[in-house]
C-alpha cells in the first residue's frame, strides 16, 4: 500500500500518542504535534479510515486509534497483536477479526443491541446471520447475536444480542485452592471415603500417599461401589488413575476448556513443584460466573 509522506507522518504521530495515552487520539492533538491545520488532519483521517488504517471512536472522549494494518503498513510490529475471532454459526470467518465491541442498549427489558467494529470485509455478513464473537483475550467475553445491519464504510456490524458470557480473567489458584486440601490415604476403604465426602459435602477427593497423587475418587465411584457391595474395598481399587491436573497459575477459562475437552467435572490443582494443593470443579466455575464467590476474590485484590 502506497502512502503519501503526509499520511505516514499522521499515522506515525497517531501511534506515538496512542502508545503514550493508551486511548483514542483526537485529530486536533495530531494537528498540534505536526503543526498542521486541523481541517487537513480531519480530511486525511477520513481517507485513512476508508483504507482501514485508522478506526474512529465516537463520543466526547472519542477520536482515532491505529489498526493492526497501520503497523504493518509502516513496517512496525505491534507490541501485542491479539486476534478476537468472529464466527457465522460454528464457522470461523477468515480474514475478519473484532477490534471493538460497543453495547448501544442495556436497559431494555427484552432486547440489547451492540456495534461490532471489525478489521476486514463486513460484506461477508448478511442481515439475519447468527454470529458468535470471541472469546476476547482477557475476560473471555463471548457474544452471540443476530446481524440486523452493517456499515461497510466504517466496518461495523449492528447486532441484536442473544446472549453474553464471560469467564473472569483470574487464576485457577484464586478459586481452586481452599483453606485445606481434603484428601484420602490409600489404605482407607470406600466406606471411609463415603463418610469423608458426606462430612465435607464434596463430590470428589484425591487419593494421596504423602505428597504423591495416586488417583481421584468421585461420589459416583463411591455410589457405584456401594451398589455392588464393595464398600469395604480399598479406595485404590476403585479410584480413577487417569488424573487431570492444572497449574494454579493457569486461567479459569483454560480450566473450563480442559474440562470440556476431557469431559470431566474436576481438576486437581498443582503448585509450582507439581504437588496437589487444591481441586477446581465445574460448580466452582459456575459459582464464580454467577458471582457467588466474588466477595472472596475481591478481598484478595483490595489488600
Amino acid at each position: 500500500m502506497e502512502l503519501t509522506i503526509v499520511q505516514k507522518e499522521i499515522l506515525q504521530e497517531l501511534i506515538s500518542i496512542y502508545r503514550e495515552k493508551n486511548k483514542a487520539v483526537k485529530g486536533t492533538e495530531i494537528a498540534v504535534k505536526l503543526s498542521r491545520n486541523p481541517g487537513t488532519i480531519r480530511n486525511q483521517m477520513q481517507a485513512l479510515r476508508a483504507l482501514n488504517l485508522v478506526d474512529g471512536v465516537p463520543g466526547p472522549k472519542g477520536g482515532y486509534i491505529p489498526t493492526s494494518l497501520t503497523y504493518r503498513s509502516l513496517g512496525l510490529e505491534t507490541e501485542e497483536e491479539i486476534t478476537v475471532p468472529i464466527y457465522k454459526r460454528d464457522d470461523l470467518v477468515e480474514g475478519v477479526s473484532v477490534i471493538k465491541i460497543v453495547f448501544d442498549t442495556v436497559t431494555r427489558e427484552k432486547s440489547c443491541s451492540s456495534k461490532i467494529y471489525v478489521n476486514g470485509d463486513t460484506r461477508k455478513f448478511s442481515e439475519g446471520d447468527v454470529v458468535k464473537v470471541g472469546p476476547t483475550h482477557h475476560n473471555k467475553i463471548v457474544i452471540l447475536g443476530r446481524v440486523v445491519g452493517r456499515d461497510d464504510i466504517n466496518h461495523i456490524l449492528l447486532m441484536d444480542v442473544i446472549s453474553v458470557a464471560s469467564v473472569p480473567g483470574i487464576t485457577v489458584g484464586d478459586v481452586g485452592i481452599k483453606e485445606e486440601l481434603i484428601y484420602i490415604t490409600p489404605e482407607k476403604t470406600i466406606r471411609d471415603a463415603a463418610k469423608l465426602l458426606s462430612d465435607a459435602n464434596i463430590s470428589g477427593i484425591p487419593v494421596m500417599d504423602g505428597k504423591k497423587l495416586l488417583g481421584v475418587l468421585s461420589l459416583h465411584d463411591v455410589a457405584d461401589a456401594v451398589s455392588r457391595g464393595l464398600e469395604n474395598e480399598n479406595v485404590t481399587k476403585l479410584m480413577a488413575e487417569k488424573i487431570y491436573t492444572i497449574s494454579k497459575n493457569e486461567k479459569i477459562y483454560d480450566a473450563l476448556i480442559l474440562m470440556e475437552k476431557h469431559n470431566v467435572g474436576r481438576l486437581i490443582v498443582l503448585d509450582n513443584e507439581e504437588i496437589a494443593i487444591g481441586i477446581l470443579t465445574r460448580t466452582d466455575i459456575l459459582n464464580l460466573i454467577e458471582g457467588t464467590i466474588f466477595p472472596k476474590i475481591l478481598k484478595k485484590y483490595l489488600k
